[in-house]
């Protein structure tokens, strides 16, 4: 890619035979600056493309434009510790999903030393883990869990449906409870 002082010295500079030191006095530049610019040790600021702007007759923000366009060709570095805001808004979702299923689990349980915590619920759905630990929890899930938060959750965790339909399955047998409508017509169709 050019860079923006390489096609101002092809459309401007050069057909018009103007050298750096008179680019200096014109545009009331340092000698270090054009210097750098011409040996692409720096680029235009706001400052210095609005005097070449000036001068030339173009627009500063085509000149700053060029520049954006030329660093982000050369710019080498991928990035890759920054996590993208879609990927945070969907681990916030997660978090906040399960702080609110947990907080409907663990509402009826007085002691806090009993609480339930994420990881129980990943046990739980996404490991299938039926034991008798999680008992209570199974139940609340089902009674007590609002139908919709508890497939946000398995959506936003990336919990298979089917896991869903084995512990609704079990729950419905280890505890002898009628069918909720609700999940019933969900696993129609699994």
């Amino acid at each position: 890619m050019l860079a923006p002082i390489d096609f101002i010295r092809e459309k401007y500079i050069e057909p018009n035979n103007l050298t750096q030191d008179f680019l200096v006095k014109a545009l009331k530049l340092g000698k270090k600056t054009i210097s750098e610019l011409y040996q692409h040790k720096r680029g235009f600021t706001i400052h210095t493309a609005k005097k070449f702007a000036k001068f030339f007759g173009l627009k500063a923000e085509f000149i700053m434009m060029k520049q954006v366009e030329y660093d982000l060709a050369n710019d080498k570095n991928s990035y890759d510790d920054i996590i993208p805001f879609k990927e945070l808004s969907k681990n916030q979702k997660q978090e906040n999903i399960a702080k609110w299923i947990l907080s409907t689990i663990n509402n009826s349980i007085s002691d806090p030393s009993q609480h339930y915590n994420s990881k129980d619920l990943q046990m739980i759905l996404k490991e299938q883990d039926m034991s008798k630990k999680y008992h209570y929890a199974i139940v609340a899930l089902f009674k007590e869990v609002d139908y919709h938060d508890l497939l946000e959750y398995c959506e936003v965790n990336d919990i298979d449906i089917k896991n869903l339909k084995r512990l609704y399955d079990f729950y419905k047998t280890e505890f002898n409870v009628k069918e909720i409508e609700s999940y019933e017509w969900l696993f129609k169709e699994l």
